[in-house]
């Protein structure tokens, strides 16, 4: 494939939509998030027709509340450092600002008179408040990796890391005078509040199935209770998910396992395709809800009170390129890893496989639309993808082996996935943004056998150094995963501890302004490529952060990645 044709084949393919639906606004008009136009958007379905409702890129988005005709959202305002400002947007595309109080902001919820987050200097988080559009620090040394979801009935709710324990999260319920109360069902569980109704909170909780799956329960404010939530349906049961959301005001649970989704209502399965479900809300009879597989770009799908689907949002892009496979490798300590495998079906010629990481590392490989796996399979490079111990989506146990490991049984994961992609391909190399940059740099480093070539996006290069530069929010995030600050165990799992031991061609791309995995310290690990003799390349991409929020802001990431890959292979 000649220069011109590559770039315009990946345009194409990044250009391809992401859809979320968030749920509905008074008038029941469906919202939902959207990467149209080429750039992150909060967008509707007003009279049957899509209308777009902000002018230019959101960062994040509240849960839109279907008594209300407006949504706020966050912006970033400093060229990709994610210092964000607080907006709203209503149904006639009215955008007002709301509040630009310097901080990165975690979470948003509201109600018709109040908006809260967590916001997050360099020094401290807080919990903010802005009532009737004044703003507010409601409560000043607040827990800095904790998130905001829900404003309603003069509370504010949410959830984190708040008991000083890496492995479990609770809940928060502060209310408007800045009384805060913290709250567990069981000591150690993970708990995720979401939804305040009726001086209830609606959160999923794995406390009665601890570290294996999660279930919904409500907390009675007035009264102090839990309660389990139960359905009339039995499918729900029968399919027996690890994870699931669920919007008591429709009904409507989105459920999964193994990598995968399904829509219930009341309990009882809705047909829908294979592959993942982002988002779904009930409108009279007709439900909508968004999805993709690894293969098929996102659409919003519109059912009907008879069962009967119809694309009423989709792509421009369908073509057959790919195989899937699911499958589960077995690590050196037993650990079974689920992986997903996409089989180029142009990949014969190339018989080039990639290892793609995640990032998160709380994050993982579904059945869904991926922006950095799609254009390297549809380009003839075969795809192992494996959801290393770390993952979300297996139960919090999984998730959770990786607190106090990170770079440990984490890599083992990852080179086993290597072992297995050698059957599909002479040349294997690894390929990750975020914490995936970083498993790349150590797995080059640590098992520098095992490598033809690595990409590196967004990459960590020093865990220690990364601390030092990091505001309050992401210094507690090291600190969760490192199981407290322990400098020894950071310098031990740092990429440029092991940068001398690189043999494999690599492709380093990172953003200026990138505040999570800053560029100073990938800098000197590029000096230090550079001055053990090592062949790699560097792309710094101007005025950019973590976060991509415009499809050139993928292009910028993904083109060196495979331009590198087509001076190595043809």
């Amino acid at each position: 494939m000649e220069y011109s044709e590559l770039v315009k084949t990946l345009e194409r393919l990044v250009s391809s939509p992401i859809y979320a639906v968030l749920g509905k606004l008074k008038e029941e008009n469906v919202i939902f998030f959207s990467t149209n136009e080429g750039e992150t958007n909060i967008s509707a379905i007003i009279n049957g027709r899509v209308v777009r409702l902000t002018k230019e890129p959101i960062a994040g988005a509240s849960n839109p509340k279907p008594n209300l005709d407006f949504i706020p959202f966050t912006r970033d305002v400093e060229k990709g450092k994610e210092i964000h400002a607080v907006y709203a947007v209503n149904l006639k595309g009215e955008e007002y600002e709301i509040a630009s109080p310097s901080v990165r902001i975690f979470g948003l919820g509201y109600d018709e008179k109040n908006i809260a987050f967590v916001g997050i200097s360099q020094t401290e988080a807080s919990l903010y408040v802005i009532e009737n559009g004044k703003l507010s620090k409601l409560i000043s040394n607040f827990y800095p990796f904790s998130f905001v979801t829900d404003v309603s009935d003069g509370y504010i709710i949410g959830f984190g890391n708040l008991k000083g324990n890496p492995k479990s999260q609770e809940i928060f319920i502060a209310d408007l005078s800045g009384n805060l109360n913290v709250l567990t069902p069981k000591e150690g569980s993970s708990n995720i509040a979401y939804l305040i109704k009726d001086k209830k909170v609606y959160f999923i909780s794995d406390y009665e199935n601890l570290g294996e799956s999660y279930w919904v329960y409500t907390y009675d404010i007035e009264a102090g209770t839990y309660k389990k939530i139960e359905f009339p349906e039995k499918d729900i049961y029968e399919f027996k998910p690890v994870e699931l959301s669920y919007d008591p005001e429709d009904s409507l649970i989105i459920a999964k396992r193994e990598g995968e989704s399904r829509l219930f209502i009341n309990g009882k399965l809705v047909s829908s395709p294979r592959g993942t479900i982002t988002g779904a809300t009930r409108v009279k009879d007709e439900i909508y809800f968004a999805h993709s597989s690894l293969t098929s770009p996102y659409k919003i799908y519109k059912m009907n009170r008879d069962g009967k689907l119809e694309v009423v949002v989709r792509s421009e892009f369908n073509e057959d390129f790919g195989d899937v496979e699911y499958v589960k490798l077995k690590s050196d300590d037993n650990v079974e890893v689920p992986t997903w495998v996409v089989k180029s079906k142009k990949g014969r010629e190339t018989k080039v496989a990639v290892v793609y990481v995640h990032g998160g590392p709380w994050g993982e490989v579904d059945n869904s639309w991926n922006l950095f796996i799609a254009p390297l399979v549809y380009l003839g490079y075969h795809v192992v993808a494996p959801n290393f111990r770390g993952s979300t989506g297996y139960g919090s146990k999984f998730q959770l082996m990786d607190i106090g490991d990170p770079g440990g049984g984490d890599l083992r994961d990852v080179v086993k996935a290597r072992d297995y992609a050698t059957k599909l391909g002479e040349k294997v190399g690894i390929m990750g943004y975020s914490y995936g940059g970083y498993m790349t740099l150590l797995a080059l480093g640590k098992e520098a056998d095992k490598w033809d070539f690595g990409i590196a996006g967004a990459a960590v290069a020093d865990w220690v150094e990364m601390y030092e530069l990091s505001d309050s929010a992401f210094k507690n995030f090291i600190e969760i995963l490192f199981a407290g600050k322990n400098l020894e165990s950071m310098r031990d799992r740092s990429p440029i501890t092991y940068v001398n031991n690189v043999k494999a061609p690599l492709c380093i791309i990172q953003s200026q302004n990138d505040t999570r995995t800053p560029l100073q310290p990938v800098l000197r690990y590029i000096q230090e490529l550079h001055k053990a003799g090592k062949t790699f390349e560097a792309h710094i991409i101007p005025n950019m952060g973590h976060a991509i929020y415009k499809i050139t802001d993928a292009i910028d990431i993904l083109l060196p990645a495979i331009l590198f890959l087509k001076k190595l292979y043809g």
